[in-house]
């Protein structure tokens, strides 16, 4: 539990450090870009390869990357249950909000050296899913609301997947896990030197382009969009420890990234769609402190 709390106390410091150096003036939002860049190309997919480099393969994984897929698809259909008689433009916040999961830049920074390899393993598995459901599932969905003829992009899919240096990075790892071949120690040194910096990069640059500005208009949809989502990833927790037959680390990992704030991508995606991205980046903000307090609160009670 003590490491944990600290985890938190350090990543909870780092973003409101990125935040106060904001309202300074020493930071400004578009040095955030840069920071997103160096984290995307290079120290987020060094952290993948870090944490898989002594992966060995085990039939759960599958069951992680199914776990993700059933997830997505029921925090979707509950998220358009509740908006079924709303407008538009709370139809696409919770399309894309709702059902996501900021894991890459935020759930594996924040439980890098509190779970396994085959935890970090699982946490990867889980986000190819969630990639998956972003650009195919909810982008197909967006696309026939606008009634242009629009629909699902195998092309668009297979994009967004395949030219994203993370998911390569984990695909690239699980390959060679599968022919047992290990990367030779100089790329692991390197990948580790990098790696290790993703954390702070991510949090420092997740607090740079914080922003809360909550109003009685918004206030009825968040309580709303936090009180269903977290009711529903709490049973599907549940669900988890109950039902499925993981290794108790695994178990740990899956239960504690299902409470990870929404993805970090939901916004612009929001906007891109014609739905409303200032209460987008609203939701955004808010479930980084709700997402980085449920994470911690559910490692202690687990751990």
């Amino acid at each position: 539990m003590g490491n944990v709390a600290s985890q938190t106390i350090v990543y909870a410091a780092l973003l409101f450090l990125g935040y106060g150096f904001k309202r300074l003036g020493i930071f400004k939002t578009e040095d955030a870009g840069f920071l997103k860049s160096v984290i995307l190309y290079i120290t987020m997919p060094a952290a993948a390869v870090n944490g898989l480099k002594a992966l060995e393969l085990q039939p759960s994984f599958l069951w992680c990357f199914l776990i993700g897929f059933a997830t997505c698809s029921i925090l979707m259909v509950i998220g358009m249950v509740a908006t079924r008689k709303s407008g538009a433009s709370d139809q696409l916040l919770f399309l894309f909000s709702f059902n996501s999961f900021n894991v890459g830049n935020f759930a594996i920074p924040f439980l890098t050296g509190l779970i396994s390899d085959s935890g970090f393993a699982a946490l990867c598995l889980f986000d190819i899913s969630v990639a998956i459901f972003l650009y195919g599932v909810d982008y197909s969905i967006a696309e026939s609301r606008k009634g242009q003829g629009g629909g699902f992009s195998l092309k668009l899919l297979l994009k967004k997947l395949f030219c994203s240096p993370i998911t390569d990075a984990y695909l690239i790892m699980l390959l060679l896990a599968a022919l047992h071949i290990r990367l030779p120690g100089p790329v692991l040194r390197l990948a580790e030197v990098a790696g290790n910096a993703n954390a702070f990069l991510a949090m420092l640059s997740i607090g740079i382009l914080f922003e809360l500005s909550l109003d009685k208009k918004s206030l009825r949809t968040l309580v709303k969009f936090f009180s269903l989502r977290y009711a529903a990833v709490l049973l599907v927790a549940g669900g988890v420890i109950l039902f499925v037959p993981f290794p108790e680390d695994i178990r740990l990992a899956i239960c504690v990234l299902l409470m990870a704030p929404v993805a970090s991508i939901a916004p612009l995606l929001t906007v891109n769609a014609g739905g409303d991205g200032g209460k987008a980046a609203q939701i955004n903000s808010l479930s980084l402190l709700i997402g980085i307090a449920m994470m911690a609160v559910i490692y202690g009670v687990l751990s």
